[in-house]
């Protein structure tokens, strides 16, 4: 066998064949390899080591590219582009959008050019106390790590074990509108909004599902709306989760505000901009519901608010949680119970009802 710079191979005979055996470069070192070439009826041994020597040029073994790639240390940055190539194309618009963010702003500028070996436990803390001291808020400190995680996960790296210390992400309650907020909000509110609020909150859809639907989606005689889709900016795309699919019912106030907003039109989107594209959930939060909620002297919230909302509201009423679960599409229990908030008043009145007579 020659050597590196130049190996032709062995051409043996196994049984009724011509082998080639030769050896190979790899990260774990030289391994021998054996290739048949063909039957020795059908072949002399010369032309045997004629096709021994076309199949090593094809497969480049002899190049000095071939053993500068076979033998080099595993980078992180070969592990960043496996994982775009194999994970990051599968995202939805929106988490792919944000992930594409994190890593060219955060990632890359700190990992990039290190041997995997380089990517241990101390270095990876350093880098996150760096994101920390950076100013960023805990939670988006907790989300970039996240996707460094899945990155290394495609480097067959477990970074469980690393127990990383993550800033303390606030447990703040999430803002919720109570029944008599929303509406002062509904009342307030004029045009397609109007009939917007009202249905985020008997619904309680997502944002970014009411500016996906159609008018084909709503069946008024059975006074139900099916969710089939989501929007991201200006896109249609799938929904957020399997979950996500489902029909939810409506009250019959609800879908007669409806038909009139519709004003018989029987296609096309329920909600649209002036040029007739999606609703953006950025644009409405800023644009209307904030002056909205500022001219009405309650504090400020978003479009989610509704959803929050109506979770809560559902469960002040005694609503089972699985027909809670279903009808808002979350993929758990535990999710639903993170959406329900209860007021002060509410609070005060249970204090009461428990209290025992001393």
């Amino acid at each position: 066998m020659a050597k590196r710079s130049g190996q032709s191979g062995t051409v043996v005979r196994k049984g009724r064949k011509w082998h080639l055996r030769y050896l190979e470069d790899t990260p774990e070192g030289r391994i021998r390899k054996s290739v048949p070439l063909g039957s020795i009826d059908e072949l002399t041994k010369t032309q045997a080591r004629r096709l021994g020597a076309e199949h090593l040029h094809k497969i480049g073994v002899n190049t000095p590219q071939h053993l500068a790639q076979a033998t080099a240390a595993p980078t992180f940055d070969a592990a960043l582009q496996k994982w775009k190539d194999a994970r990051l194309v599968a995202f939805k618009p929106s988490s792919k959008n944000s992930s594409t963010y994190i890593v060219n702003k955060h990632i890359e500028p700190g990992f990039a050019g290190k041997l995997l070996e380089q990517v241990d436990k101390q270095t990876v803390q350093l880098w996150v106390n760096n994101l920390t001291e950076s100013g960023l808020a805990p939670k988006t400190v907790s989300n970039i790590v996240k996707v460094f995680k899945s990155v290394m996960s495609w480097a067959e790296i477990d970074t469980s074990v690393w127990k990383l210390k993550l800033p303390m992400i606030p447990q703040t309650d999430q803002r919720w509108f109570t029944p008599e907020e929303v509406e002062k909000i509904i009342n307030a509110s004029e045009g397609q909004y109007k009939v917007l609020f009202r249905l985020a909150y008997a619904s309680g859809m997502r944002g970014s599902e009411l500016f996906g639907l159609h008018v084909e989606d709503f069946d008024f005689d059975r006074r139900t709306v099916r969710v089939v889709r989501s929007t991201w900016r200006n896109i249609e795309t799938t929904c957020k989760t399997d979950g996500s699919y489902r029909t939810v019912y409506l009250d019959s106030l609800t879908v007669e505000c409806l038909r009139k907003h519709l004003a018989g039109r029987t296609t096309g989107r329920v909600f649209m901009t002036e040029r007739g594209t999606p609703l953006k959930v950025g644009d409405v939060d800023t644009d209307v519901l904030g002056p909205l909620c500022k001219e009405l002297g309650i504090p400020r919230g978003g479009m989610h608010a509704f959803r929050h909302g109506r979770v809560s509201k559902m469960q002040d009423a005694g609503v089972n949680e699985k027909i809670i679960q279903t009808e808002v599409g979350h993929s758990s229990l535990r999710m639903t119970r993170r959406y329900t908030h209860f007021s002060a008043s509410q609070r005060r009145d249970i204090a009461e009802k428990l209290a025992v007579s001393l």
